[in-house]
């Protein structure tokens, strides 16, 4: 009972902290969007979206597949070896971020078409997350550092940038202590871990840094594809549409809060779904696969009907989302929502992540094609729609695939598609 015990006080700390972390990210982002519209004025908000979008897909290289490997590649090292490991991965971090900052900011400056500093400092933040150590902090279960460390000096700079913002109307201050709080989270994070970990070696070596990023291609192709067709449609509408990015970043902000509400969601059913057992593996997978189906299908609904509300609110009614927009963008949620539990919970538990990538290349494809025709034919709606069709389509590879697993249960180690993976299971996980 001892022994139980104290597994039960863990695990209740643990979920206590990432929990907490979570709760309070998502209360700060919330509170950001009205702070930003109603403070700063449309134009910041669009330049902060534009600028985020452009740092979404550079902070995918930046961090090189350690944010989705490097919980595992942790836990499975022996503590001596992690130092080396975390001192490795800020090597090869600092210099890919260096990198795409100075592709970045040009780029965020030339979309935006806003305030070149509120760009500057937004597009850096941005991709500056990519030398934090929340990962780490999973990998060796420290939630209380994840959360005090890694956490709160973002939160900080945030809500003190917010403040600054609502006494002073400049978003570039706002920006800037953003940024301030994301560069010391990373500071204290590294400090705190090398401190702790020993036998590491220092080096600014470039060549090193590339030599460490072997191993790491086929998660980052994945996340880069996926990132890119997720930040590409707000800078489309930004070149195509300007009047209309404010109101489409709103939109789609309100899709990420509700998939950043249900991360615990994901999590929990990364630990159930999995056993030895082939046949308590697919009942659970079963199981969670219409959990998933449920939870898209009422998380769309809400956001079909209380869209245009919610964006209204958080604009403070300076910005109105259509219910047009708002159809489109809850088939979006609907399959998002869905997927982000078929494809991490149950498709890497038995042991399909090629099935994952695959269904990742098919939404990219599809939203490729559909995005920019569907722009030029129905504006900012039809771009909506292909967005929405593209998560619908990566859906639907998914659920194809678990329903042929589900017809032949898996054998101990067998794959019940015949077919190679390119990833062990679990290294999808969503650690932050």
């Amino acid at each position: 009972m001892g022994a139980r015990s104290v597994n039960r006080r863990r695990l209740l700390t643990a979920t206590s902290a990432y929990g907490l972390s979570v709760a309070i990210s998502g209360i700060v982002s919330i509170g950001v969007i009205p702070t930003v519209i109603i403070a700063a004025g449309e134009e910041a908000w669009t330049t902060i979206a534009v600028s985020q979008a452009v740092a979404g897909f550079s902070f995918v290289i930046a961090v090189f597949g350690w944010g989705v490997t490097g919980p595992t590649d942790v836990a499975s090292r022996e503590p001596a070896l992690r130092g080396q490991y975390f001192f490795d991965s800020v090597l090869s971090r600092s210099w890919l971020s260096l990198a795409m900052l100075i592709v970045s900011i040009p780029l965020a400056i030339l979309f935006s078409r806003g305030d070149p500093w509120l760009a500057t400092f937004t597009v850096s933040s941005g991709i500056l997350v990519a030398l934090g150590a929340g990962w780490f902090y999973v990998g060796e279960k420290s939630p209380l550092r994840f959360l005090l460390i890694d956490t709160m000096p973002r939160i900080i700079g945030t809500v003190v940038g917010a403040g600054v913002l609502i006494a002073t109307g400049n978003a570039t201050w706002f920006a800037g202590l953003q940024l301030v709080g994301v560069l010391l989270a990373a500071a204290l994070g590294s400090g705190d871990i090398l401190r702790r970990n020993r036998g590491w070696r220092f080096t600014l070596s470039p060549v090193r840094a590339a030599r460490n990023l072997r191993g790491q291609a086929a998660p980052v192709t994945m996340a880069a594809t996926t990132s890119l067709y997720v930040n590409v449609p707000i800078v489309i509408v930004q070149i195509f549409i300007p009047s209309a990015t404010a109101v489409y970043a709103l939109a789609e902000r309100i899709v990420r809060l509700a998939l950043y509400s249900t991360r615990p969601v994901v999590q929990i059913a990364q630990g159930y779904v999995p056993s030895p057992d082939p046949a308590q593996l697919v009942r659970r997978a079963k199981r969670v696969t219409l959990i998933g189906l449920g939870l898209g299908f009422v998380g769309g609904l809400v956001y079909a009907l209380l869209g245009p509300w919610i964006g209204d609110v958080l604009s403070g009614g300076a910005l109105t989302i259509s219910y047009a927009l708002a159809a489109a963008m809850a088939v979006n949620l609907a399959a998002l929502l869905a997927s982000q539990l078929t494809g991490f919970a149950c498709l890497t538990a038995l042991d399909l992540a090629r099935v994952l990538a695959r269904s990742t290349i098919v939404g990219a494809v599809i939203g490729t094609v559909l995005m920019i025709p569907l722009t030029f034919a129905f504006g900012v709606v039809g771009l909506a729609w292909g967005l929405a069709l593209s998560e619908v389509a990566v859906l639907l590879v998914q659920l194809v695939a678990l329903r042929k697993a589900f017809k032949r249960p898996l054998a101990d180690g067998a794959d019940p598609l015949d077919e190679p993976t390119i990833f062990p299971p679990g290294e999808f996980s969503t650690p932050d």
